[in-house]
């Protein structure tokens, strides 16, 4: 069992790790991973805004939320975005 709490996410890092999938990690404040989730699509539909959309509705889940104009790019296909407490 994880010694961090939701109450401590900083981040939420969106990562393609293959294909078809994204990676959605909740990271705290101090850089652990303490939450994580995938987000599975079709190739034909990839249009750079659904993978937004499932971390949105992921972090929602854990009480937090992320503005769309703080998503930074962190390499070709990895995307992070400071939390704020819905």
């Amino acid at each position: 069992m994880s010694d961090f709490s939701a109450d401590q996410a900083a981040v939420v890092r969106i990562e393609r790790s293959e294909e078809g999938r994204w990676d959605l990690t909740l990271v705290s404040d101090s850089g652990v991973a303490i939450g994580h989730g995938v987000h599975l699509f079709d190739r034909s539909e990839d249009d750079g805004v659904d993978e937004l959309a499932a971390a949105q509705q992921f972090v929602g889940g854990y009480g937090w939320r992320f503005e769309g104009d703080a998503v930074q790019q962190d390499g070709p296909d990895a995307f992070w975005a400071p939390l704020i407490r819905a």
